[in-house]
């Protein structure tokens, strides 16, 4: 489960994830010292027992954040450096911190970047791709768990997914002869002016028709009814598939992060990718 801390001396919004055996923190007040704040976070970190720190840091205050131990692992840049835009990492244990795919992961980024993209072809008859409201919240958790065999949010709940349609979030889904086989989402968050594209599952009887790519552009086209946003993804460096998605649809390489989520299985790596 995913508990929310605010500590009165850091005005800032601190996820204690022990789902994925990490602390999240999606910026911090405007004037907060990365010294002092970057050993306050070390401290809760190992207080609670936790394998990773994912820090979303101002451009100007990485330095600072390095000092104390943290390392860069991607960025969002999109042209406005006054934003929370830099990927940083601590690692409790050395161990978490190293990857032993760097090199796979590696070629499959170089792979994805330099074959050619060719269009996809036509939806099939009996296949169409429609947004999702909150009475399909049954439907998208039990894809999602049919497909991976563990994920980074309670998405065996219906519920998770029923709140996270209620607070905003955008959810598509493909559907064969009414059957829902596949689905993709937004996360909009508009304070930090970005939005995580995400969630993309696919039955594997039915891939090979661009389903997730064709779901996502659906997105985008939604996302951008409600502004400008810094569109980005995770996605598991692993994944020629998913990687090879988002380069076809514009998205840039912007980064690795080790070890950063427990799913379909095991922890993972995930490439930040930016649009």
């Amino acid at each position: 489960m995913l508990n929310m801390t605010s500590p009165e001396s850091f005005s800032s919004p601190i996820t204690v994830d022990e789902r994925n055996k990490r602390l999240v923190v999606n910026g911090y007040a405007q004037g907060t010292k990365p010294s002092l704040f970057g050993r306050h976070l070390i401290y809760l970190a190992l207080k609670k027992k936790l394998e990773k720190i994912w820090l979303w840091a101002l451009p100007a205050d990485v330095p600072g954040f390095l000092r104390c131990g943290f390392r860069t692992e991607g960025n969002l840049f999109r042209g406005d450096y006054e934003e929370f835009a830099v990927s940083l990492a601590y690692y409790v244990s050395g161990a978490i911190g190293h990857s032993n795919k760097m090199e796979l992961e590696n070629n499959i980024i170089h792979t994805v970047r330099t074959e050619p993209i060719h269009q996809s072809q036509s939806l099939p008859l009996g296949m169409e791709l429609k947004l999702l409201n909150e009475s399909f919240a049954l439907q998208i958790s039990h894809l999602l768990t049919q497909v991976f065999t563990s994920y980074p949010s309670p998405v065996e709940n219906p519920q998770y997914i029923r709140s996270l349609i209620e607070h905003g979030n955008i959810f598509a889904g493909a559907f064969s002869q009414e059957t829902l086989i596949g689905v993709a989402a937004a996360y909009p968050e508009p304070i930090l002016n970005r939005c995580e594209m995400t969630d993309c599952a696919t039955i594997e009887e039915y891939r090979g028709h661009s389903l997730s790519e064709r779901l996502l552009c659906l997105l985008e086209h939604e996302v951008q009814k409600r502004g400008s946003f810094n569109l980005y993804t995770l996605a598991r460096a692993q994944s020629y598939g998913m990687n090879r998605v988002f380069h076809k649809l514009g998205y840039s390489y912007q980064g690795r992060l080790i070890n950063n989520c427990h799913i379909a299985g095991s922890f993972e790596d995930m490439n930040l990718w930016a649009k």
